[in-house]
């Protein structure tokens, strides 16, 4: 898929939630269908898993700080919680996820799926890591 302008989209996204890289990519590419910004999104998390740019976290694994949970058991750094499946298995449980009724970005289905998939782990240039 001709994505145009990848690396600004990954720059702009970089260590927030994944719903920005979705918006980013259609900031970027405003010719592209709410179609074709949900492949280029798939397509995205793919290239950026596989060159190691990005990392999820497993699903269940308790890192997320909250009210309720201040002190979880892991953080983003401990790679038990991190999910390691392969590239291609993480992209097919997040595609089986989408709901399939969303028309838009505006669309409550669709923001409740982003809130709902494990967490994006942001990878810098030196390793560092990076979560929302």
């Amino acid at each position: 898929m001709a994505i145009k302008f990848f690396d600004e989209i990954v720059r702009d996204s970089f260590g927030l939630w994944i719903s920005a890289l979705f918006g980013a990519i259609g900031s970027w590419n405003p010719d592209f269908t709410f179609g074709q910004r949900k492949e280029a999104f798939f397509y995205m998390i793919e290239c950026l898993l596989i060159s190691g740019k990005i990392k999820f976290i497993k699903p269940g694994a308790d890192c997320y700080v909250s009210p309720n949970n201040p002190h979880p058991r892991f953080s983003i750094y401990d790679e038990v919680a991190h999910w390691e499946l392969g590239e291609k298995e993480i992209v097919s449980c997040l595609k089986a996820t989408w709901p399939e009724n969303a028309e838009s970005e505006n669309d409550g289905d669709l923001t409740i799926y982003f809130y709902t998939i494990p967490g994006v782990i942001w990878i810098d240039e030196n390793g560092r890591f990076f979560a929302s």
